[in-house]
């Protein structure tokens, strides 16, 4: 018996002993790698690279590389899989000692039930970035809303609005012309002043848009000084099946119908997509009572063309956007009584029954985009773009007057981009981007309004040039970017008594970004951005004159203050007054954690913006067509410090919810008072329920999602018109902010959809605000005059063809 024990242990030590000596021996290798796209050279992140027949597997990091070390052989079979490329296996052997570059070709697939998650890399220079990306899936839900309302779901991102037609995205606080468009590449070239002028761009022809939350002005100019959307359309993939698309919709309230087609095929050196939609909806209506006047009207045509030979590509873009916007009737008053009556009144003033019809006041606009890219890829990670495009923004808003067929703004705004972009090969392991711009800018009003124009004509002229780099060292990635702008603007306009003014100006800013990027872990990433940005102050912040949609509203330039009173009978040049260019310093850190069965991100910022122009009430005056609010724009230093969270759990293998939360503190630290329209606190829940296949029904999504917005308690104080019109208040340009009703109470929205697929078709039906709550959103205009639209029966079906 001892002898066996003693035999037993001498085999046991002998295995122990030849096994670490083979493993001392043998796992030595180090493999180490780096994965692009086929077709773009860009790197893919987080491809899961697994060594086949073993545990050992990594992810790639943001410059799309990728190392396995203490391998025990010097040559292996890596295993491939990345959503979108390999979504099943893709082998690759390679060997000890060598680096060598996977390429990977897309493989397009339909999406279905996707969600605003982040996306790390989505363009050079932005990496430390917050950031995130909407993708299809959603977009296709409901092809009627506006762009600012489709992103808003974003944690730390809504819209301000006037009416259910005309939408800006907010981020941060921040709106206008603080937050850069960028569609297809190209700056939008739109009327992009006021609440009231939306970008003119259609759902129905995006294929992604992803938002850029931070100071990205480095990367793509002065207007990003708040953040940026990116618009993207389908990809022109090369030797791609011929695919057609037919989508038709219907939404109850507004009746509304929506028609879109699109096609498209891609050959060995070329492909193309063209594609189109139309819209028509009704007046809206609220729980109670019809939104008389809330009606829209909208077509839009698109198509792109790709060429590639060898180691060049070529791109050709055409958009078209033809829009009728209706405009609430009821903000229009004919007396000091009726104005404060609408103001105070629970109800609209005018209630009519419904109609498809869009009369006064309403915008008529068209837009048109052309765009050409050549690409050349002249080394292995080296590329050249040159990038031109031209766009015709035509603006016609009609109001309630004597001659309400003449349009009271009539404006033709003709914008020219070209840019160069060299994405150089690593220089010492710099990865980065430089680039050359000339932006112009030409306005015009046409003749024939009776009015003074609202704007001046002018010509804008900029010169751009920046440079990002990028190093990486293990765990850790640092950008750094400078970019250099020179704008000169020369400006044409009337005064009060039709005396022609003119004024000539430059401006000339160094700006700046400092990012961060740490890999705390397999799992988990911090990225912290200081950025500089600056804006100049756009034409109706500067030289706005008079009636515009429900008030009338007055430049910086355009009125003084002359013993407590507003005078607007004389034009100051911008060099003899006190007027700056914004320039904004944002800090923004964001922690993410992506594990097996949930992922955190917290983002947390502050933005201090020096001279920040801002447009508040002053009095209610006399107009030909009534009494009406006055809104002056005035500069003061402030503060904004802000936070998003958003918590994603895989409850079970077919459940998942998203918690989201956004709260934003803000000061006018000059006058130390609150500011004016700013969102206020707000938290939603999203829980999706993947149910099994049955019947013929398959890919089913169950989608509930219940929100609350909470009353904005840091809203200004409140004087009633009908204060100000018996004079038992005085205001004068000095007193203290306030408005002309209080912040309307918190709400809580519920809305449902169901989304699935029966053969070739795909089906999404969908109720927004399904307990027809009423309530008034702090951020839309019209709240002075109307509640919100109530409950909405949503239907959108889509079948494809491939």
């Amino acid at each position: 018996m001892k002898f066996w024990r003693r035999l037993f242990s001498w085999i046991i030590l002998f295995s122990i002993s030849a096994s670490l000596q083979a493993q001392k021996k043998e796992c030595t290798y180090n493999m180490q790698g780096k994965i692009l796209d086929a077709e773009t050279k860009e790197p893919i992140p987080y491809v899961t690279v697994k060594v086949k027949d073993s545990n050992q597997y990594t992810l790639t990091d943001l410059e799309g590389n990728f190392v396995l070390k203490e391998l025990c052989e010097q040559q292996q079979t890596l295993i491939i899989s990345c959503f979108g490329y390999c979504d099943s296996i893709c082998e690759q052997n390679h060997q000890h000692g060598k680096s060598p570059h996977i390429y990977l070709r897309q493989e397009v697939r339909e999406l279905d039930g996707v969600v605003i998650t982040a996306s790390p890399v989505e363009t050079t220079g932005t990496a430390s970035l917050a950031q995130a990306t909407l993708g299809r899936g959603v977009i296709d839900q409901d092809l009627t809303q506006s762009l600012a309302a489709a992103i808003s779901e974003e944690a730390g991102v809504t819209f301000t609005s006037t009416g259910p037609n005309v939408a800006l995205p907010v981020i941060h606080g921040l709106y206008g012309n603080r937050i850069l468009v960028l569609n297809n590449g190209l700056k939008h070239g739109f009327q992009n002043w006021g609440t009231d002028h939306a970008p003119e761009i259609s759902l129905a022809a995006a294929n992604n848009v992803t938002v850029l939350k931070g100071a990205a002005g480095v990367r793509f100019g002065p207007e990003a000084l708040g953040g940026a959307l990116l618009v993207e359309s389908a990809p022109l993939y090369l030797n791609e099946p011929f695919e057609l698309e037919a989508t038709t919709g219907f939404q109850s309230n507004g009746r509304g119908i929506l028609t879109s087609l699109k096609t498209g095929k891609g050959g060995e050196k070329w492909s193309y997509q063209v594609g189109g939609s139309y819209t028509r909806i009704g007046d809206r209506h609220a729980p109670d009572y019809s939104l008389t006047n809330s009606g829209k009207e909208e077509l839009s045509l698109q198509g792109g063309l790709r060429y590639r030979h060898k180691d060049w590509s070529a791109k050709l873009y055409y958009s078209f956007v033809d829009q009728n916007l209706a405009l609430l009737c009821s903000s229009i008053a004919d007396s000091g009584d009726a104005f404060a009556n609408a103001i105070n009144s629970d109800e609209p003033l005018y209630i009519f029954p419904f109609s498809y019809d869009i009369n006064e006041p309403n915008q008529l606009t068209v837009h048109h985009l052309g765009k050409a890219e050549i690409d050349w890829h002249y080394a292995e990670n080296g590329k050249l773009t040159f990038r031109t495009g031209l766009q015709l923004n035509k603006r016609q808003e009609f109001d309630v007057r004597r001659n309400a067929n003449s349009p009271i703004i009539d404006l033709d705004l003709l914008t020219a981009d070209y840019q160069l972009e060299w994405k150089h090969p690593d220089w010492a392991r710099l990865d980065g981007l430089v680039g050359l711009q000339l932006f112009t800018q030409n306005n015009d009003n046409n003749p024939g309004t009776g009015t003074t124009p609202f704007v001046p004509n002018y010509n804008s002229t900029r010169y751009s040039g920046f440079i990002i780099e990028r190093l990486r060292k293990e765990q850790n990635t640092f950008e750094v970017g400078l970019r250099l702008d020179y704008e000169h603007n020369n400006v044409r306009g009337r005064e009060t008594n039709q005396d022609i003014f003119r004024d000539d100006y430059e401006f000339t800013n160094l700006t700046a970004s400092l990012g961060y990027i740490r890999e705390l872990s397999e799992s988990s990433t911090f990225r912290t951005n200081f950025g500089t940005a600056w804006r100049t102050p756009n034409m109706a912040e500067l030289y706005s004159f008079g009636q515009h949609g429900f008030k009338s509203s007055f430049g910086l330039l355009r009125y003084g203050v002359e013993n407590g009173r507003l005078t607007t009978d004389e034009v100051t040049k911008l060099n003899e007054s006190n007027i700056e260019a914004e320039r904004g310093f944002k800090w923004i850190n964001e922690w993410q954690t992506q594990q097996q069965d949930h992922s955190l991100t917290l983002t947390a910022y502050s933005h201090y913006i020096q001279n920040f122009i801002y447009d508040r009430p002053v009095t209610v005056t006399g107009s030909v067509r009534g009494p009406m609010p006055v809104f002056i724009f005035e500069q003061a230093d402030a503060l904004f410090l802000g936070t998003d969270f958003t918590w994603q759990q895989q409850w079970s293998p077919s459940l998942q919810g998203r918690y989201s939360l956004s709260y934003l503190w803000f000061r006018n630290i000059e006058d130390d008072e609150v500011l004016i329209n700013q969102p206020p606190l707000t938290t939603a829940y999203k829980l999706e329920w993947t149910t099994p296949d049955f019947w013929e029904i398959r890919q089913s999504t169950l989608t509930v999602k219940p929100s609350y917005t909470f009353r904005q308690f840091q809203a200004p104080r409140t004087v009633s018109p009908d204060q100000i019109i018996d004079g038992s208040v005085t205001i004068t340009p000095d007193s203290e902010i306030f408005d002309f009703r209080d912040a309307p109470d918190g709400y809580f929205l519920l809305d449902i959809s169901w989304g699935f697929k029966v053969g070739d078709f795909a089906a999404n039906i969908a109720v927004q605000n399904l307990l027809n709550t009423r309530y008034r959103n702090y951020l839309n205009e019209m709240r002075y005059f109307a509640d919100e639209p109530g409950r909405n029966f949503l239907l959108t079906v889509r079948y494809l063809l491939q």
